[in-house]
């Protein structure tokens, strides 16, 4: 296939799509330019639920597809971790639907952070090309999980998106020492950039059988301009050191899909009670709080509801193709950093709900004025696990561990 030519306001994007994909290119992603001089440009995903309004159930879909060619040792834990922040809930995604279809088997789930949790261990590593380069994945929690992570024979790294693969190593390098028994390593993405070459140079590096998985592949070449970003007026810094993001929902490890608790679906029902059925429904997440939102908007469509999902984000993006739209916001955690909304205008023909995990703030408040929204906070809708004291068995009742819901 011939190279693809895409000029963006600060450069020029080449993008050549590898003709056996089993997905369109175009299906998943778009063209966006970055305000980031580290890279200049961005593929800006239709079916992650962040940058665009995306359909739940084609996000399922995504899911299924690449959890049933994660292929794990049969005879111990397979660990899944998912990059910080684009990332987070199609990492999420994919764990669950390969932890629904391996109900027997042990699989504990972790995804990186740029908020670090107090009380525990961390491993820092660079994703050198992003905005916020400096990513902390914490060790677990629980006991029984850190035992998971050590007797785990199969590593799976999740991302939206790979274009070098110095993340993964980066990650792999500083994990390594707690991993002692990885034998295979899956790198699952939504869509893959390396190039054979890049692709075979990570495996080398690696030192690990490693598997390659993706929805579509193609690779690219990017020449940058000089350029000068018309940019609106950020907000002054929020900062409050009081609010903490939930450890408990993946930050600090889980082992099984979360469920959504009762009394969160009550309410969210009680809530929509007051509105036609018929009136679309959009649900936002806050930074890297996606999955919840996410299994709250499936299970919405999944009841006939005609509902859209999108999330804030910290990653700086021109005005350009498929970023039609930019709303600044504050940063809903309290740090200072600039979050923005991307391609969601104040609507008032849908019903817009912010789910958050800290508690109500400013931050928030100010978001959901500027779009029209109400908020829910999931903080306090969502049961506290209680940390087991003892590795789990490596047999089938591994699977009927405690519920979050």
């Amino acid at each position: 296939m011939n190279w693809q030519i895409i000029e963006l306001p600060n450069g020029t994007l080449t993008v050549r799509e590898d003709p056996a994909n089993t997905f369109s290119l175009a299906s998943l992603c778009h063209f966006g330019a970055r305000n980031n001089p580290k890279r200049g440009f961005l593929f800006v995903s239709t079916v992650l639920g962040k940058h665009l309004p995306a359909q739940p159930t084609n996000m399922l879909a995504i899911h299924q597809h690449l959890a049933a060619k994660v292929h794990a040792v049969d005879d111990a834990p397979a660990l899944f971790i998912g990059m910080a922040e684009t990332g987070i809930g199609f990492s999420y995604g994919v764990y669950d639907a390969w932890a629904k279809s391996h109900a027997d088997r042990e699989a504990i789930f972790i995804h990186s952070t740029r908020y670090p949790l107090q009380n525990l261990p961390v491993l820092d590593f660079e994703e050198s090309h992003c905005h916020a380069p400096n990513q902390t994945l914490h060790l677990p929690a629980d006991p029984a999980h850190r035992d998971q992570m050590r007797r785990a024979k199969t590593l799976v790294l999740l991302d939206d998106e790979v274009s070098t693969g110095k993340t993964f190593l980066n990650l792999w390098r500083a994990l390594r020492p707690h991993c002692p028994l990885i034998e295979q390593i899956n790198i699952v993405t939504l869509t893959d950039f390396m190039g054979t070459l890049a692709r075979d140079a990570l495996d080398l590096a690696l030192e690990t059988a490693t598997t390659h998985i993706s929805a579509a592949r193609a690779e690219w070449r990017f020449t940058p301009k000089t350029w000068s970003a018309m940019q609106g007026l950020a907000p002054p810094p929020y900062h409050d050191p009081a609010l903490k993001p939930l450890a408990h929902l993946g930050r600090a490890g889980i082992d099984h899909p979360l469920v959504l608790p009762t009394r969160l679906l009550d309410e969210v029902a009680q809530r929509l009670a007051l509105h036609p059925r018929d009136k679309p429904l959009r649900m936002i997440g806050t930074g890297e709080f996606m999955h919840v939102p996410y299994l709250l908007a499936l299970h919405l469509e999944q009841q006939g509801r005609h509902v859209s999902l999108q999330s804030s984000t910290r990653s700086p993006i021109l005005e350009f193709g498929p970023i039609q739209h930019t709303q600044h916001l504050d940063d809903p955690y309290g740090q200072g950093d600039p979050y923005f909304i991307y391609n969601a205008p104040p609507c008032g023909q849908q019903l817009t709900l912010i789910l958050h995990e800290t508690a109500l703030n400013p931050a928030i408040s100010r978001f959901a004025h500027a779009l029209g929204a109400h908020t829910l906070s999931c903080a306090q809708h969502w049961p506290k696990p209680v940390a087991s004291s003892v590795p789990k068995p490596t047999n089938q009742s591994a699977s009927n561990a405690v519920s979050a819901s």
